[in-house]
């Protein structure tokens, strides 16, 4: 068990490997989360899904560029045509599907960095 001095030295310990695993967790979370979204994406052309693959994921944003995204995204009642598990509003579907691996990840690396 790591022993410390006095309240500082604890919190600024603390805070450092927050910091370490926030940047490390925010790139891996984003890149787990765009794979995972194919699960539920509209794929009628492998162009749309692949168009993300430029995201910024060390600042922890997914950004699918394709024309015809706002418009499959925001839009209920289609019927997917290759992939018969797509929905609207992918990334939410994506995220209640797989939140506790992304916890989870968090963790590894939160406890990888503490030592």
């Amino acid at each position: 068990m790591k022993k410390f001095n006095n309240f500082e030295s604890a919190f600024n310990w603390v805070d450092s490997i927050v910091k370490k695993t926030n940047e490390q967790a925010i790139e891996d979370v984003a890149k787990q989360t765009y794979e995972d979204s194919k699960e539920f994406i509209y794929i009628d052309t492998q162009t749309m899904y692949d168009s993300g693959e430029n995201s910024d994921f060390k600042g922890g944003y997914v950004l699918i560029k394709a024309p015809q995204v706002r418009w499959l995204y925001y839009t209920s009642g289609l019927t997917p045509h290759k992939n018969k598990s797509a929905v609207p509003q992918w990334f939410e579907r994506t995220k209640i599907e797989n939140m506790d691996s992304y916890i989870k990840m968090y963790k590894n690396i939160f406890n990888k960095n503490k030592g």
